[in-house]
């Protein structure tokens, strides 16, 4: 009996802790990187009765478009592939931004072990657009990169919202699903040498958006994190969203 009890609070905890976001990871990812901060400041917003780290970064030109910035698997909001450059280089190009810590796990979890935080990650990005909201700014963009593109698309799928462009920066097959319930303007960019899961579903990703005059595919010379195309990245995105 005490076997069978200890057996069932051990799949009980790890059910937990699939579910829930490693709050303990997201605090030291934040004490790394603030205190690294070269370009914008840090905020502190909440969610769910726990505070997450976010950046924001104005705009050289002083405009009040915003751009709303997610990272992928188990990283942080100033992870320097993709996500930093992003960050920065968009603000020399008519945007502030402010790229958000999303809910990770442990070490060693994939994309499919991420599904149960996926309402929690709408409610982070909600958040950060209310947060801009209060602060003057017009959050027009949502950007996401590899698994922030699942999340992202999830959320415009589920949620009523008022962004006008989404960029997806390596968007994979746990994408498509949500491609079909979303209307809005739609930068699909992707790798000549991005992930399997990338380039095995371009079609996929064209049918699930036939609804969607506004959609976009388009491959570039890069791998799945845009390795040294830090510039191809800024210049793709930004050109896209004028």
């Amino acid at each position: 009996m005490k076997k069978l009890f200890f057996l069932l609070f051990f799949i009980s905890s790890m059910a937990i802790s699939a579910s829930s976001p490693d709050y303990a990871k997201e605090a030291r990812w934040a004490e790394q990187v603030e205190e690294s901060i070269l370009d914008g400041d840090s905020v502190w917003l909440s969610v769910d009765e726990h505070e997450f780290f976010t950046i924001f970064t104005e705009d050289e030109s002083e405009g009040n478009e915003a751009a709303i910035i997610v990272h992928g698997t188990g990283v942080h909001p100033d992870w320097t592939q993709v996500i930093q450059p992003l960050r920065v280089g968009l603000t020399e190009n008519g945007f502030n931004t402010l790229s958000i810590q999303m809910p990770v796990l442990e070490n060693g979890m994939h994309g499919d072990d991420y599904k149960p935080l996926f309402p929690g990650a709408g409610r982070r990005i909600m958040s950060a657009v209310k947060y801009l909201k209060g602060e003057g700014f017009n959050p027009t963009t949502l950007i996401g990169h590899s698994l922030g593109t699942v999340m992202s698309t999830h959320f415009l799928a589920n949620n009523k919202h008022t962004f006008e462009k989404f960029v997806a920066v390596g968007m994979g097959r746990n994408a498509v699903q949500f491609l079909s319930n979303i209307d809005l303007a739609v930068l699909d960019l992707y790798g000549n040498e991005d992930l399997e899961s990338v380039l095995s579903s371009t079609k996929d990703k064209i049918n699930a958006s036939k609804h969607n005059q506004n959609y976009t595919q388009k491959m570039v010379n890069a791998d799945h994190f845009f390795n040294n195309q830090d510039d191809l990245l800024i210049s793709e995105v930004s050109t896209w969203l004028k």
